[in-house]
């Protein structure tokens, strides 16, 4: 037993002032004290993940579901570096996490020390803020600076916008603290108080002039990229209503539900098929699936207000006439209609929705679109749904509807194809209710260790595996132009799923047609623990079907008008 090894526990004490309640743990050596002091504290829930990478994306999960920060607890070496694909998705989709890393003392780095490499502020530019406590001693006055790292970390992986942290904690051996219980001085120390506000409402005066541009507005529109659940969302989609405004809701904006919601836009615009453009649009949230949308958004040349909570404002077109930072929930709940009413402006947009939605429903084609419509829409209010990144949501936010009371995520900060199936299980283990996850096989592969956190999920988790035989995507995208090359992009390949899945005691079932899909579908979402459900289709396939489902409504319009 190490003595001076007690202000581990006062840090494990800032930690839970901050706001921590989980944290996720990978077993090593280094981090022993810190593993113990948390286990001693009682009051967190704590996760066992032997792979980082993926429990750094589960932790992910957890944090972003939970909306409250989640921390990451390793040993050194390069099991920190496996952390960072998932602290820069949570850097750049905004989810607070606290990375804590185990580190050797200063004697031991840069001399060839084993599993010693250069941790301190390795994540660089994509954690908010990054620190190195001391080497524990027996002071009261180091466990006091312990606890205020530990708490201002938690603080700042909380403030808007919010993100992941860095700690990083040497500590020298031998490596057993003593028992919490033991440490008389950790009760003598000041108890600590924390009282954090939530983030600002706009400036009254940035919101006037919002108003007045409004009121001049002959075609408003408001796009909505990602959002969390919530406030935000529920307000706009409320104004969206009220106003007459039409509402370009990407698919997790959590508003898509709204009755002013135009949901089918993608197709829409994609045939042309539409009104005259806005004058004015307001924008929210972060970056838009949709590339017929942000095309459109740059040929239109209206007006462009965007809102966000911080100054580190996402405009990735440079199409900003106006920027409000801030929290509008207040403002967009008391907006009334003393500003004009552009209901006809909305019916026309609602039209061009609707027979878009026609073109996809009343001839089906089966084909991986159609499998993610089909899940996506059987989901029910309270069910969590987690869209891989690729095709499957850009899928979804093309041809899907889902209904009112789904919450829906992805890792969109980065937009990677690793750590979804850990992000997905961290999402349902937070929520504790059935979740279906949509992957592709690529993307299913790359996390395959991440399915090693299904013992701690109690909810049903269903994922549908779409299987296109490699990178789909790339028969959208300019490689598809050099078919001599494509398999460079598309990477082929033979996996069997099942002996994987079932490795990790999961239910494994394959849907040949949508009424099968369905079935299996409805009896995983009904059954707790893993399900996964894989279709498959040939790899060039979703190209074609999509240009026929545009010239479909391209015809139908042509005959309307004549």
């Amino acid at each position: 037993m190490n003595p001076d090894l007690w202000p581990v526990h006062a840090l494990v004490d800032g930690l839970y002032a901050s706001g921590v309640r989980r944290a996720v743990i990978s077993p090593g050596s280094r981090n022993t004290p810190l593993v113990l002091a948390l286990v001693e504290q009682g009051g967190m829930e704590l996760f066992s993940h032997m792979d980082e990478r993926s429990a750094a994306f589960f932790a992910l999960g957890l944090a972003r579901q939970a909306d409250e920060p989640v921390a990451l607890v390793c040993t050194s070496g390069t099991a920190a570096a496996n952390y960072h694909p998932a602290v820069v998705e949570a850097y750049y989709s905004r989810v607070p996490l606290v990375v804590l890393t185990a580190d050797r003392p200063a004697e031991l780095r840069e001399v060839g020390a084993n599993q010693t490499i250069r941790q301190f502020q390795m994540f660089g530019a994509h954690v908010k803020w990054a620190s190195e406590a001391p080497v524990p001693e027996d002071k009261p006055e180091l466990a006091l600076h312990m606890r205020s790292l530990a708490l201002r970390a938690g603080l700042v992986a909380q403030s808007g916008p919010q993100g992941p942290v860095h700690l990083n904690v040497p500590l020298r051996e031998p490596l057993l603290p003593p028992r919490r219980g033991e440490c008389d001085a950790l009760g003598h120390l000041p108890p600590l108080q924390v009282h954090a506000a939530a983030a600002p409402p706009c400036a009254p005066t940035a919101l006037a002039q919002v108003e007045d541009r409004l009121a001049r507005a002959s075609r408003p529109a408001i796009v909505a990229g990602p959002m969390r659940p919530g406030r935000l969302a529920e307000a706009l989609a409320r104004f969206a209503a009220r106003l007459g405004i039409p509402l370009f809701a990407d698919i997790l904006s959590q508003a898509r539900d709204s009755e002013a919601s135009v949901p089918f836009y993608d197709l829409a615009l994609r045939a042309g098929c539409v009104p005259q453009p806005p004058d004015l649009v307001l924008r929210f949230g972060g970056e838009i699936t949709s590339k017929a949308l942000s095309s459109s958004l740059k040929r239109w040349g209206a007006d462009v207000v965007v809102f966000d909570e911080s100054p580190v404002y996402r405009d990735s077109l440079h199409l900003a006439t106006q920027v409000v930072i801030g929290d509008p929930s207040e403002w967009l709940s008391q907006v009334t209609a003393t500003v004009a009413d552009w209901r006809e402006y909305l019916d026309a947009w609602r039209r061009a929705s609707e027979r878009a939605r026609q073109s996809v429903v009343d001839s089906p084609v089966w084909f991986e679109g159609e499998a993610v419509r089909i899940a996506v829409e059987a989901l029910e209010p309270g069910h969590v749904l987690v869209l891989g990144n690729s095709r499957p949501i850009r899928d979804a936010d093309a041809l899907a509807l889902p209904k009112a009371g789904v919450e829906i995520h992805a890792n969109r900060g980065a937009s990677g194809i690793d750590g979804v199936t850990s992000t997905a299980l961290g999402h349902a283990v937070a929520s504790g209710r059935p979740t279906l996850l949509v992957i592709g096989d690529v993307s299913f592969y790359h996390d395959i260790n991440g399915l090693v956190a299904v013992q701690a999920v109690t909810s049903p988790v269903v994922v549908l595996l779409v299987h296109n035989g490699g990178g789909g995507i790339f028969r959208h995208l300019a490689q598809a132009e050099r078919p001599d090359a494509i398999d460079w992009f598309t990477t082929p390949h033979a996996l069997d799923f099942e002996p994987l899945v079932r490795t990790f005691g999961g239910q494994y079932g394959r849907a040949k047609d949508s009424g099968e899909l369905a079935a299996l579908l409805r009896d995983g979402l009904a059954c707790p623990g893993l399900t996964v459900v894989e279709v498959r289709f040939p790899n060039d396939e979703s190209p074609r079907v999509y240009r026929e489902l545009v010239a479909r409504l391209e015809a139908a319009v042509d005959v309307g008008s004549r």
